[in-house]
């Protein structure tokens, strides 16, 4: 008899309960998608800083007697296995190492040996790579090749 009465006084949710819950949920949903966006600013935040790192261990590859990057690339950097000086961590990973799992390549300019190439590859999209060319804007020249997925970066 006493679980009748119960049952019988359960009426369900009040429509304000439910409006509630809508909101908590859409709320939540919104979170979620700011957040996804949030990934990918934080990624190519970290690419960018990766490429400065490059570029900085490049530079101090440069001496008096070397004017221009004819020669450079990370396994140099890296130190050749202790043949040169170390300008970039030998725990660096250039083969598989950046966030899209694609490699890291640094060489001089084929046109101007002055000049550097820093490439990433396996960068997903022209929109991705864009956000990465804004991060170099003023101080490097961009491209990114669809078809092999790859940005490169001219300093």
């Amino acid at each position: 008899m006493r679980i009748r009465n119960v049952l019988k006084s359960n009426k369900g949710f009040s429509l304000i309960e439910l409006a509630i819950s809508v909101v908590l949920l859409g709320i939540l949903v919104g979170a979620v998608v700011v957040g996804g966006g949030m990934t990918t600013k934080m990624t190519v935040q970290h690419e960018s800083d990766t490429t400065n790192t490059l570029v900085t261990a490049a530079k101090n590859f440069l001496t008096a007697a070397q004017t221009t990057y004819t020669g450079v690339s990370i396994a140099v950097l890296q130190g050749n296995g202790g043949a040169s000086p170390v300008y970039l961590p030998t725990t660096f990973n250039a083969a598989n190492g950046n966030s899209w799992g694609g490699a890291y390549t640094v060489n001089a300019n084929a046109a101007d040996a002055t000049k550097l190439d820093v490439n990433i590859a396996g960068v997903t999209d022209a929109n991705t790579a864009n956000l990465l060319t804004a991060n170099f804007q003023s101080m490097a020249t961009c491209a990114y090749a669809a078809a092999t997925k790859t940005w490169t970066a001219t300093f």
